[in-house]
């Protein structure tokens, strides 16, 4: 076996169709490992399913250079074949002066990054999404869409299964970089080269290997969302202005394919074990878990502590309608409900510097031996995969 891919999501996947259309790879020379399911129902399946824009990330950076290129790629396979696709846009909602302020650099930041972007007044802003709150104006990005992140998944399954690339479900016991061999529960299989893109796991099996990971370590963040039950319909994705010295966005609304507003996330410390239904149980370890995040709030690096202390609450129902409310008109707040369901819960695997305290937010990767491990896809990953897996292919 040539070339070994590490992971069934959607970077793992979408590397293996650039393998064969960019690098003329024989598909029969291909094969695909995951550890739980083919294709993965992991971190890429529990996703919100919004194909983001590129208005926020850092300029110079890889989410900041492969977003917008990916986000038009992924449009194009969901248009192509014919896939769920809500081009439905977004609106980013101030509420403070301060707002205002981050508006404008967000406006700069994502013009900058190539991304189409205007400031709309009341009378736009409420045609977008009848009953907004009113403000002095917003942030509209219009190519902001959202996706049905399983039937992406299914579909780059089905179109590597029929150009004759091989799956496996396993979990990889051992690789032996010299003799060029992983061992899996019941097999060995030889290979070229391998990558390993396998999300939560990519660290894991990057540390069999070499040691040039060791200073790094994953934060397990659990993402709760709501589904709206009733109230006034959502037709674009409304945002808050996210604070730049907290290291998430807040919770938002994101009108679904299915038509149901999906609500959230917000993001609190993973440390409970009942959260290996997420089939990332491997990263649960609830002391090492817990030390961590304690050690974070003591330090207050990143600013964690005031966000920390800006997840704690009784109810998280009532968090959730709170800051759903404040985006609408007042008229329109009784009828608005929601349910909390952890069947939409996800972890996101915050990687991190251990010798710093550190949160590593761009895009990681390293090419060793001659294989390469994408330790870090985080946000925007899904959206950029296609022009990730293309810019990777480069290096092979």
């Amino acid at each position: 076996m040539k070339t070994v891919i590490i992971g069934s999501g959607c970077v793992g996947l979408s590397l293996a169709m650039a393998l064969i259309k960019k690098l003329k790879i024989d598909p029969k020379e291909i094969l695909v490992i995951d550890r739980y399911n083919i294709p993965s129902k992991g971190t890429s399946i529990r996703n919100s399913g919004v194909l983001h824009a590129g208005l926020y990330y850092e300029a110079g950076t890889l989410k900041a250079d492969l977003c917008r290129s990916g986000s038009e790629s992924l449009k194009k396979w969901c248009l192509n074949n014919s896939l769920p696709l809500l081009q439905c846009g977004k609106l980013l909602v101030p509420f403070t002066k301060t707002d205002y302020s981050r508006l404008d650099k967000i406006y700069i930041n994502a013009k900058n990054n190539g991304c189409t972007v205007e400031f709309v007044n009341y009378q736009k802003a409420n045609e977008i999404q009848p009953g907004i709150i009113k403000a002095e104006k917003y942030l509209w990005s219009p190519k902001t869409a959202v996706f049905s992140p399983s039937s992406i998944i299914e579909s780059f399954y089905l179109y590597l299964k029929d150009s004759g690339v091989q799956f496996i479900k396993s979990n990889i016991k051992d690789i032996d970089n010299d003799k060029k061999f992983i061992q899996l529960e019941d097999s060995k299989i030889h290979y070229e080269r391998f990558l390993n893109c396998a999300g939560s796991g990519a660290l894991g099996i990057a540390n069999k290997v070499t040691s040039k990971f060791k200073d790094l370590d994953i934060l397990p963040i659990l993402g709760e969302y709501g589904i709206q039950k009733k109230g006034l319909e959502i037709k674009t994705n409304i945002y808050p202005v996210p604070n730049p010295e907290l290291p998430f966005l807040g919770i938002h609304l994101t009108p679904r394919i299915d038509g149901k507003t999906l609500i959230g996330p917000n993001a609190v410390p993973a440390i409970k074990k009942d959260i290996q239904k997420l089939e990332i149980g491997d990263l649960l370890k609830t002391p090492i878990n817990l030390l961590k995040h304690a050690e974070l709030f003591i330090s207050n690096n990143q600013n964690y502590r005031e966000h920390a202390l800006s997840e704690i609450c009784i109810s998280a129902k009532r968090k959730f309608l709170d800051r759903s409310k404040r985006y609408l008109n007042a008229k329109f707040h009784q009828e608005f409900d929601l349910d909390m369901t952890s069947i939409t819960y996800g972890i996101r695997p915050q990687l991190i510097n251990k010798s710093n305290s550190n949160f590593v937010n761009d895009f990681l990767y390293k090419k060793i031996d001659g294989n390469i491990h994408v330790v870090n896809a985080v946000s925007p990953a899904f959206t950029s995969c296609l022009a990730l897996s293309e810019y990777l292919t480069s290096l092979i």
